[in-house]
């Protein structure tokens, strides 16, 4: 008789995969991911048409600038998930949005490759510093003076000179002019208000600009401290005029405020107008300015607002010069944020050989700008 064996029964299949379920989880998705990306080029489009026209164009300074380069990179991964149509819509905004915000960005791209920024021989040295009210409240004051000291800079563009009153709320004038000339001898001493620059070389202009033309000679402290943002002066390097521009701009909000707070709203309202008078003064000086230029300061404006939109196209970016892929300058409470509100700018024939961000050793909440510039030869006699 046959050895019958009897196969084991095969365990019952488990529940068919809810296909379509599955698919409507990924068409939403795909759908998500394509909305975002449609609304954050309406953003962009949104900001570049308000940007410098109207006061709640200034939020643009409150989003950290790589995420103008970031976020759409972040979109770009997730294109896979959208389908048919929706991938075509999400990828082509996903590319104007990159052409659109890439200059916003705040990254410097040409750090990616080698590059040699040396400075010459000839170069002149050039120290921009906000100095958090000429360091009243951090360090000393022997540790600050043998800190600007140590730069040896030709020309020191400093701002914040001034004190704050006891409720912080308020500016008041300070006179430190004795100790100035004692620890910089030689050096030429032109303030305004609550900007001071000094100078190894001679002072042969200090024309007025933008706001502060209309100011009465005899005008006080507190308004020129409101109206003259930009200091001015020409000096005679080597033979040749060049002018310097000192600024520190008005501040756009009002970080104690915080954006859940009406002030916040208001101080951006109120600020937005003395902003656009001291932008509009400054390009329209430069541009009839013939000198070689150099032009630096506290800007209080981030590379996603359209204010610097003036500078960039009349004058290059010292940022040529530096080797940070992202550089920052606004360092509260002693971390590294995301943002750079210190600029530097040159033109008419003075380009930046060399140009960085030094570490302000805890005497301020904003990092040094370090540059060094090239001035054109003075011209020949008969030569403009």
């Amino acid at each position: 008789m046959s050895d019958l064996r009897t196969a084991p029964a095969e365990a019952p299949a488990g529940p068919a995969p809810d296909v379509p379920a599955t698919r409507g989880v990924r068409r939403r998705a795909g759908r998500l991911v394509c909305w975002s990306a449609l609304a954050w080029l309406v953003c962009l489009t949104v900001e570049r048409v308000v940007g410098g026209r109207y006061w709640f164009g200034e939020l643009a300074g409150a989003v950290p600038p790589f995420a103008f380069v970031v976020l759409p990179l972040a979109l770009a991964a997730l294109i896979p998930l959208a389908r048919g149509a929706d991938r075509w819509r999400t990828g082509a905004a996903v590319v104007l949005a990159l052409v659109l915000g890439a200059g916003q960005s705040g990254i410097n791209f040409g750090a990616l490759w080698s590059r040699d920024h040396a400075a010459g021989p000839d170069s002149v040295r050039v120290v921009a510093w906000n100095t958090n009210s000429w360091n009243q409240l951090l360090g000393t004051q022997d540790h600050f003076y043998a800190f600007l000291k140590a730069k040896k800079a030709d020309v020191y563009l400093l701002h914040e000179y001034q004190h704050v009153t006891p409720d912080r709320k308020g500016r008041e004038p300070i006179d430190d002019l004795a100790r100035l000339r004692e620890e910089f001898p030689g050096y030429e001493i032109t303030t305004d208000g609550e900007l001071v620059t000094l100078s190894r070389f001679p002072v042969v202009a200090r024309p007025a600009v933008g706001p502060a033309r209309a100011l009465a000679p005899d005008a006080g402290w507190s308004t020129r401290y409101r109206q003259a943002k930009v200091l001015r002066t020409d000096l005679l390097v080597k033979g040749r005029t060049v002018s310097f521009y000192n600024l520190h701009m008005p501040v756009w909000n009002s970080m104690t405020d915080g954006p859940l707070s009406g002030a916040f709203y208001s101080h951006m309202r109120q600020s937005f107008g003395p902003r656009q008078a001291q932008y509009a003064g400054l390009e329209q000086d430069v541009a009839d300015n013939p000198n070689p230029v150099v032009v630096a300061g506290d800007f209080n404006t981030t590379a996603a607002m359209s204010e610097l939109d003036g500078m960039r196209s009349r004058l290059d970016d010292a940022m040529g010069a530096n080797d940070d892929l992202y550089p920052t300058s606004w360092e509260e409470g002693g971390w590294k944020p995301f943002w750079r509100t210190d600029w530097a700018f040159t033109g008419h024939g003075a380009t930046a050989d060399e140009y960085r961000f030094d570490s302000p050793e805890k005497l301020s909440d904003h990092a040094v700008q370090d540059l060094w510039v090239s001035v054109p030869p003075a011209p020949r006699a008969g030569e403009g």
